[in-house]
């Protein structure tokens, strides 16, 4: 395997990774919400959010990378890694929404 090659599997792994631990918190956060502990919930979904912007630096470096003419290929491991990165957001967007509406009903 090329250097190349190799240095693109390991930020497509970083984004995964990333992206996994975003949804690990969020799903946690929420899960605090509903015990009734709305602080831990706060702060876990802050931890989540900051995950969630290097998780965005990643995907953006890979962007800038790709207009530059030095993208990484399509391949299985890239749709997934897009897919985690996908789902965590729009799950990192939910739970904010959900902790919001257990506050107010509070």
């Amino acid at each position: 395997m090329s250097d190349t090659k190799k240095a693109d599997t390991q930020r497509l792994m970083q984004l995964i990774v990333k992206s996994s631990k975003v949804t690990s918190l969020a799903m946690q956060s929420m899960k605090s919400a509903l015990a009734g502990d709305i602080s831990s919930a706060r702060g876990i979904l802050d931890e989540a959010k900051a995950k969630g912007v290097e998780a965005h630096n990643v995907q953006t470096e890979m962007i800038q990378q790709e207009i530059r003419g030095e993208g990484v290929s399509t391949t299985l491991l890239s749709v997934h890694a897009q897919d985690h990165f996908m789902n965590s957001h729009l799950l990192l967007e939910l739970a904010d929404v959900f902790l919001h509406q257990i506050e107010e009903v509070e």
